[in-house]
């Protein structure tokens, strides 16, 4: 054997190696069939709190898949940071589909992100899961490639819009929101449902996410006179700005004021501790009821707290659930990026522990069962509401 020849050996070696250590890193052999996971996912930035409790749902999903595999598949995942925008997500996308070729792709949990990485999912053919984002451009009319767990905003608006007042009485309102896609399309479905049901807006506050004082925001609110609610979409760091400033003007319970804030899946469980007694009253619609139940949930509950000494969120959960998803599809016979896509588009009644999943035409979500309403107490736990 010649020099090059010998060379060219030791390469062959050290590739194979590496493969056969990032089986080993996924709890799959080398002789396995590998489903490949693509995971876009903010790692930094203002959202980077969504991938933290991302990634653990995903990896207590494939530790367990991975016992046992799926039809002689088991399961890898290769994460890309995405940082909740556009232009990073489309960067990573990128990566992710030149250099590790994936099966499916889970991401992003910013609507901005998300609508910014779909086409990108399209051209290459690679079926792409979303969970946390709520504008309606992605599903409605969506593309062929795109799925999402959780119930778009105009779902989403009309659930809490119709609760706040039929269920906290509310008559008026003030909408918070950051001047993004999902900002901005959350609060305009909840205004023209809750006037649509007699409610009056006071206000409608935009801002951008440069925005770090929001005490003039707050006094302006105090002056409108009685606010019954104010639904606020934004992510955590302004979350809880906004929500100190309120207290602080005397607007919200927190602060002896009368309004209720109401939200969505923007903020992370562990948000009422930061805030403190600012959060007191704080009304929010997530994914994920960590009292329920059902033995599927229970399991999910025991096996969280044994991996990581800790209480499982909404974002633990609908990551979770995706992977257990792509699992489904692989039981009905998928066995790669093409039938997966398939099998998704005709995923019905999938019992998951954020809820149920049933994806329509548009491979949108239509169970609201997803949905879970919690009240935050005065010792800053909380309480299901129950009223889905």
């Amino acid at each position: 054997m010649n020099s090059r020849s010998r060379r060219f050996v030791v390469v062959q070696t050290i590739a194979a190696g590496l493969a056969a250590a990032t089986l080993l890193a996924s709890g799959a052999r080398a002789e396995d069939k590998i489903i490949k996971i693509g995971a876009l996912l903010p790692i930094s930035g203002p959202g980077s709190y969504f991938g933290v409790q991302d990634k653990q749902g995903i990896e207590l999903a494939i530790e367990q898949l991975n016992k046992a595999g799926v039809n002689g598949y088991r399961f890898e995942v290769h994460y890309e940071d995405s940082a909740c925008g556009p232009l990073p997500a489309t960067q990573a996308a990128k990566r992710l589909i030149e250099q590790y070729k994936p099966d499916v792709v889970l991401g992003e949990e910013c609507s901005d992100a998300t609508l910014a990485i779909m086409p990108i999912m399209e051209q290459a053919k690679v079926p792409l899961i979303n969970a946390g984002s709520s504008a309606i451009k992605i599903t409605q009319p969506g593309n062929p490639w795109t799925f999402r767990i959780f119930p778009d905003e105009v779902m989403q608006g009309n659930n809490i819009a119709a609760n706040a007042y039929t269920k906290l009485n509310a008559r008026t309102a003030v909408l918070l929101h950051e001047n993004t896609n999902a900002g901005i399309g959350n609060a305009n479905v909840f205004n023209e449902a809750f006037t649509k049901l007699g409610g009056r807006i006071l206000a409608d506050i935009g801002f951008g996410r440069d925005v770090n004082d929001f005490t003039a925001i707050a006094t302006r609110i105090k002056g409108l006179g009685q606010v019954d609610v104010i639904p606020t979409y934004t992510l955590e760091g302004q979350g809880l700005k906004i929500t100190q400033a309120l207290m602080q003007a005397g607007v919200t319970k927190g602060g002896d004021g009368h309004a209720i804030q109401i939200g969505t899946i923007w903020l992370p469980f562990g948000f009422e501790q930061k805030a403190g007694k600012a959060a007191l009253g704080y009304v929010r619609a997530v994914q994920f009821d960590p009292l329920d139940q059902r033995p599927l949930v229970r399991d999910f509950v025991a096996a969280f707290k044994a991996k990581y000494n800790q209480a499982p969120t909404h974002l633990n959960a609908h990551a979770f659930d995706q992977i257990m998803l792509i699992a489904d599809t692989v039981r009905r016979g998928a066995t790669n990026a093409q039938s997966i896509r398939d099998a998704l588009a005709k995923t019905r009644n999938l019992a998951a522990v954020t809820g149920t999943i049933s994806f329509d035409a548009h491979n949108q979500n239509t169970s609201m069962d997803t949905i879970h309403y919690m009240e935050t107490l005065p010792d800053l736990t909380w309480k299901a509401l129950g009223w889905n």
